[in-house]
């Protein structure tokens, strides 16, 4: 105990009063810009923020969510995790100070809230592998009992050091030779320490069984605990090295704060990615399909479409999409009579003479994993219209053709049905890539781009203003 007895242990003496006070103040003070946004706080409010805003979404569902256990951890983590994040930041360690008439009573609160959290990563780890029911139950109870404990600890600790002056930003390494106050630390390190190391281990040995979102939720983890690990390092190096006597003080009041932070936001991510990760992946693919639809939409959503399949601004992707393909699939039935096969006949013909130009000329081919899957996606196709002789084509180009033929027809049926024309086609023809979702995009896209479409459309009206002449 030679080394820690060279740290403060108490009241100082006299002659020493004066010296501690002015070096209470000067070690106080922010030194540069890393410093200062440590001691206004910012570094902990931006992640107390987010993470307050995280748990929100989570329980915007309404009461309900709290009947599911691993949404009720992951939100209780997130305000656990928000509530230290804004307690750590030195104006708000000021402001708790003040208020109580204690000095440094936001130690043991920080230290709490932290202990807490570490036992809420490990709960939730437990009912997120899952397992016997059972199990988990004696799993968490042992988690909570000896957390439980070390919180316990640490007001204790509290209570029996003597702690009178305030420290902000150094608590840790100032007060790291106090008699019950160093102890109460590394309890509260040790209990840290303790489940990180178990929580790293669950995470790398589940790492090795799971896929999709639940290993980038894992991966998530096992970042933020890299985070931590430095975050502790750090601690710890700074308290060995005030005990021999040296002021590495830097290591706990610059260096930890941004890494804690980063750990706890980092680690938080990892658990509600496989919560949030789906939704988010479904929305996505939404979006995308719903911008690709849009010329489909566009061509179909001035016929005699419902009120529910209107696209709002303010829906979210899924939904845009649901009521686009309302939209779409009522003007496809709206114009269906109009539907006239020689028109697809004539356009097929065009835009196979077209595509078979243009894959005479000279160009690069295809990678063979690309070849193969667009093969495959051609096996479902619709096939070109009967009475059609295709010999020597290439299958690409009759699937192709195939499509805008069906987006000619249907511009021409469209057009047809706005007009109220009253006179049927002699045969009637089909929209089969209607039936794929794939080729519904291929039909929305040659609505835009081809122009053997845009040539039938010229055509349909020219047609219609002839009859109407």
């Amino acid at each position: 105990m030679s080394a820690m007895s060279a740290a403060p242990t108490g009241p100082a003496p006299a002659a020493r009063g004066v010296v501690a006070v002015v070096r209470a103040e000067a070690t106080g003070r922010p030194s540069g810009r890393r410093a200062g946004l440590v001691d206004d706080g910012v570094v902990f409010y931006i992640p107390g923020v987010l993470l307050l805003l995280a748990a929100g979404l989570k329980l915007s569902g309404g009461p309900g969510v709290w009947r599911d256990p691993l949404v009720a951890s992951s939100a209780g983590i997130l305000l656990v995790g928000s509530s230290v994040c804004l307690l750590s930041a030195p104006p708000t360690i000021r402001f708790v100070n003040d208020a109580t008439g204690v000095a440094n009573f936001s130690a043991p609160l920080v230290y709490t809230g932290m202990t807490a959290l570490s036992a809420g990563y490990l709960v939730l780890m437990t009912r997120w592998r899952g397992g016997p029911t059972e199990s988990q139950r004696r799993a968490d109870r042992l988690v909570l009992g000896l957390y439980g404990l070390a919180v316990a600890g640490v007001w204790v600790l509290f209570a029996l050091a003597h702690v009178p002056v305030e420290r902000t930003r150094d608590l840790d390494t100032y007060y790291a030779g106090t008699p019950y106050m160093c102890e109460m630390i590394l309890l509260y390190m040790v209990a840290h320490t303790a489940a990180t190391g178990a929580l790293a281990f669950m995470s790398v040995s589940w790492l090795r069984e799971v896929r999709g979102v639940t290993r980038a939720g894992l991966v998530l983890i096992v970042v933020g605990l890299g985070f931590d690990a430095c975050y502790q390092i750090a601690k710890y190096t700074a308290m060995a090295a005030r005990w021999r006597g040296v002021d590495w003080d830097f290591l706990s009041t610059d260096v930890s704060p941004p890494l804690v932070m980063f750990a706890g936001v980092t680690v938080a991510c990892g658990f509600a990615v496989p919560r949030v990760g789906p939704p988010a992946v479904a929305n996505l693919r939404a979006w995308r399909r719903y911008r690709l639809l849009k010329p489909l939409w566009a061509e179909l959503s001035t016929l005699r479409a419902p009120a529910e399949g209107v696209v709002r601004w303010w829906d979210p992707p899924v939904v845009r999409l649901a009521r686009q393909e309302i939209a779409i699939w009522d003007g496809v039935l709206a114009c269906s009579p109009y539907l006239d096969d020689r028109v697809r006949t004539t356009a097929y013909a065009e835009a196979l003479a077209q595509l078979t130009a243009a894959g005479s000329a000279p160009g690069r081919p295809l990678p063979g994993v690309l070849a193969r899957a667009v093969a495959q996606r051609l096996r479902a196709a619709p096939r070109a219209p009967s009475g059609s002789s295709d010999t020597g084509t290439p299958p690409h180009a009759v699937h192709r053709a195939t499509v805008v033929a069906e987006a000619a027809m249907l511009v021409a049926g469209v057009r047809a049905s706005r007009t109220g024309g009253t006179e049927a086609p002699a045969n009637v023809g089909t929209l089969r890539s209607m039936a794929d979702p794939h080729l519904m995009v291929r039909l929305a896209g040659a609505l835009s781009t081809s122009q053997v479409v845009a040539k039938a459309r010229r055509r349909a009206e020219n047609r219609m203003a002839t009859t109407h002449d």
